[in-house]
């Protein structure tokens, strides 16, 4: 056994999952970038702010230091009351020394702000901010430098450093991303809901297109055309109301063609039934030969109108068998006429082709129009007497059959092209298809028939197929 022929078949997504897939899926992932970029955002907003309170520190120590006897004094009640009012949650360590470095007052360990890696200048030339560590902690520095503004300081320049650790940062920073996640979330929730609503109501023409093609009856292959439908679902819909057509068309074809086979075939299966019943009754040699020679041609009968039978149903699906191509008529009537050429000598009749132009070409199905010219021959092979004088022309845009057999009735000539209508004489067989085919492949091409009886003394028939200019 194939390996193949165990493989289960991978469960195919519906279509409301794979568009909610294909919407939610990137959708999320719009959101979440969304969400990281406002979470950056609003991270730097609040660093910036806790850097401008942070430098306003820095700017309220420099205003509470004075020279006092050589060495720089600091107002701390002044000063400590506006770091403690305004920086609860976390702890301010400053420091204050000379350009060169000397410590002059508060903490001596306190880190500086390094020259490499200092943050872009954010309020003016005078304060710089950086990242460092103090007691093992993180911190947040701003170096400011002052000017005293006493003119006899014998080092006016200062700088005053001030840090502060990083649990408030944190805390507004974690409540931040709290708040963007919980947002973030919400909108992504509340996108669900929409796409989902949406889906639903995008998709549900083809819910209610499935329960209209699902009510239809065995024998219906009327068009269906569900209300609201959306102009992207229009094709869709349309190329399976054609397809309905064309199944209906060709399941209406096998229908008349075992209706036709059934009716048309009873007769001939039932007389040669009777044939054989006789024979086998009888004992005389001759009767049991001349019944035999009648079985036989019944047989014939019976193969010839099964023969004209497939043939009308291959005529009726050529429009989905076939695609049309260019045909030359000359080239066409040559074969045909040679392939009947020695039927008609076997059978004592003259059969000859009449040519009146070097080429033909028209656009058909070679198959088809073999076909028709070959019912047209046959049909005068088989209707006339022996010796009949059959003649095939082929013009511009037209070919014809002509024969000098005894004609058609005036009064049949408007039935001929009919299906199973028989204009011969009562002794003459025939399954009255062979002009039905001709008619429909004539219809298939585009073409037109004409029948012209008699032609010459009374006598003839000529059968013209042309197509028309331009």
């Amino acid at each position: 056994m194939s390996h193949h022929a165990n493989r289960v078949p991978r469960p195919v997504a519906s279509l409301r999952r794979r568009l909610l897939g294909w919407i939610l899926l990137p959708l999320a992932g719009l959101i979440g970038i969304n969400a990281w970029v406002a979470y950056g955002n609003a991270v730097q907003a609040a660093n910036e702010a806790y850097d401008r309170s942070l430098y306003l520190a820095a700017r309220t120590l420099a205003e509470e230091l004075e020279w006092r006897d050589g060495r720089v004094q600091l107002d701390m009640m002044k000063a400590a009351g506006f770091l403690f009012e305004n920086h609860t949650g976390s702890r301010l360590f400053y420091k204050v020394e000379t350009p060169t470095g000397r410590w002059l007052a508060g903490v001596e360990a306190l880190p500086g702000v390094p020259v490499v890696g200092q943050s872009a200048v954010k309020y003016f030339a005078l304060v710089q901010f950086d990242d460092g560590v103090y007691l093992q902690q993180p911190v947040r520095l701003a170096q400011l430098t002052h000017v005293m503004e006493d003119a006899d300081v014998k080092e006016p320049l200062l700088k005053i450093t001030v840090a502060e650790t990083m649990e408030a940062r944190q805390q507004l920073i974690q409540s931040i991303l709290w708040d963007t996640l919980g947002s973030q979330g919400l909108l992504l929730l509340a996108a669900a809901l929409l796409v989902l609503w949406g889906v639903q109501r995008g998709i549900r023409p083809l819910e209610v297109f499935r329960q209209q093609l699902a009510r239809k009856a065995d024998d219906d292959f009327s068009p269906i055309h569900p209300p609201d439908l959306p102009r992207e679902l229009r094709p869709l819909i349309e190329t399976l109301n054609s397809y309905l057509d064309r199944l209906g068309r060709l399941i209406d074809i096998r229908k008349r063609f075992l209706d036709n086979a059934a009716h048309q075939l009873r007769t001939p299966l039932t007389a040669l039934k009777t044939q054989l019943a006789l024979v086998q009754r009888n004992a005389e040699p001759e009767q049991s030969e001349a019944l035999l020679m009648a079985a036989r041609q019944t047989t014939d009968d019976a193969v010839r109108l099964t023969e004209q039978l497939l043939a009308m149903t291959r005529v009726e699906h050529a429009r989905e068998m076939h695609n049309p191509s260019t045909v030359d008529l000359v080239d066409l009537a040559r074969r045909v006429t040679q392939e009947h050429l020695m039927r008609a000598h076997q059978l004592g009749d003259d059969l000859g082709l009449e040519v009146h132009v070097a080429q033909c070409r028209v656009q058909g199905v070679d198959l088809l129009l073999h076909e028709a010219l070959s019912n047209l021959i046959d049909n005068a092979i088989h209707h006339g007497p022996v010796g009949t004088h059959i003649t095939v022309r082929v013009g511009e845009s037209w070919l014809e059959v002509q024969d000098d057999g005894p004609g058609i009735a005036p009064e049949h000539q408007t039935h001929v092209f009919e299906r199973f209508y028989r204009a011969a004489p009562s002794g003459v067989n025939g399954s009255g298809l062979g002009l039905a085919i001709v008619q429909e492949i004539a219809n298939q091409h585009g073409a037109v028939m004409q029948v012209t009886s008699p032609v010459e003394q009374g006598r003839g028939t000529l059968i013209h197929m042309s197509w028309p200019k331009g």
